[in-house]
C-alpha cells in the first residue's frame, strides 16, 4: 500500500511536469517575434534614447500581454525598463502585428565603453490558457560610444557651418581673413584629435575654431560697416570740396579778366611822365 501510494505520488508530479512543460514549450520562438525601434542609431555614455517593441504575432492564438521590457547587461539581474500592463492587457489578434508605446531608456554616465547586450522580456498568455508565460528573447547587442563623441559630434557641425558661411562670403576685411585662417587651423587640428577619440583636446580645438569664426564674421560686419560709412560720408564731402574748389577757380578767373584801378592807372601815368622828363 505504501509502495503505491509513492508510486502515485512520484506519477503526479510527473504529470504536472508534463502538463507545465507543454504549457511553457507550448510558445516557442515560431509563435511570435518581437523587434525593437530605437529613437536614434547611436548610443552614447549618459544619453537618454526611446524604443518601441513591435510584437508580430505568427500563431493562430491570440497572444494577449501583461508585461513587457528590457533588460540591459549593466543592470541588475531581475530588473527591467519595462512597462506593467496587468490593468490593461494588450492584445494581439493572430497573425497581427502591434507597436508599444516607447519606452525611456537611460544609459548610465559611467558605464564602459563598447559592446552591450540586452533582452527583452514579455509576460504573456496564449490563447485561452489560464498561465500567464514568461518569455526571454535572445541576446541583442548594441554599441556604447563615449561621451564627449556625442559633444564632439554636435559641436563639428556648428563650427563646419560658420567657417564654411565665412569661406562663401569671401571676406574683405585683413583681420577678418586672418581670423578664418586660424579657425580653419583650429578645426582641422580637432578633426586630427577626432581619429586618435581624443574628445576633450577635440573639442578644445574646436571651441576655439568657433570663437574665431565668430570673431572673424564680426571683423568682416564692423569693416563693412565702417566702408559703408566712409563712402557716406564721401558723398557728403565731395559735392563741398568740389564746389568749394570750383569757387575758388572762379574767383581767380574773374580777378584776372577785371580791368586795372584808377589808381594804378595813375601810378602808371606818373611813372611814364616822370621817365619822359
Amino acid at each position: 500500500m505504501k509502495t503505491f501510494t509513492i508510486a502515485l505520488l512520484a506519477l503526479s508530479i510527473s504529470v504536472l511536469c508534463f502538463i507545465n512543460v507543454e504549457l511553457v514549450s507550448a510558445l516557442d520562438q515560431d509563435d511570435f517575434s518581437v523587434s525593437p525601434s530605437w529613437s536614434t542609431p547611436l548610443y552614447y555614455q549618459g544619453d537618454s534614447v526611446s524604443v518601441k517593441l513591435i510584437l508580430s504575432s505568427k500563431t493562430t492564438e491570440t497572444l494577449t500581454v501583461y508585461y513587457i521590457g528590457i533588460h540591459f547587461d549593466w543592470m541588475e539581474e531581475g530588473s527591467f525598463f519595462g512597462r506593467d500592463l496587468s490593468d490593461q492587457p494588450v492584445i494581439v489578434q493572430s497573425s497581427k502585428v502591434h507597436v508599444f508605446d516607447p519606452m525611456g531608456i537611460t544609459i548610465p554616465s559611467d558605464i564602459s565603453v563598447g559592446l552591450h547586450n540586452y533582452t527583452i522580456g514579455i509576460h504573456l498568455v496564449e490563447g485561452a490558457s489560464p498561465t500567464v508565460i514568461p518569455w526571454d528573447s535572445h541576446a541583442r547587442i548594441i554599441y556604447v560610444q563615449p561621451a564627449g563623441a556625442k559633444a564632439y559630434k554636435e559641436l563639428v557641425n556648428n563650427v563646419s557651418v560658420k567657417i564654411g558661411e565665412g569661406i562663401n562670403a569671401t571676406y574683405q576685411n585683413p583681420e577678418a581673413i586672418s581670423l578664418l585662417e586660424q579657425a580653419k587651423n583650429e578645426y582641422e587640428q580637432a578633426f586630427a584629435l577626432s581619429y586618435a577619440e581624443q574628445w576633450e583636446d577635440a573639442i578644445a580645438h574646436l571651441q576655439a575654431a568657433d570663437s574665431y569664426a565668430d570673431q572673424a564674421a564680426v571683423a568682416e560686419q564692423l569693416g563693412t560697416e565702417q566702408s559703408v560709412e566712409l563712402q557716406r560720408l564721401l558723398w557728403i564731402v565731395a559735392p563741398i570740396v568740389t564746389a568749394v574748389i570750383i569757387s575758388f577757380i572762379v574767383v581767380i578767373f574773374w580777378r584776372r579778366r577785371q580791368p586795372p584801378d584808377d589808381e594804378d592807372d595813375q601810378s602808371s601815368e606818373t611813372q611814364r611822365y616822370t621817365q619822359e622828363e
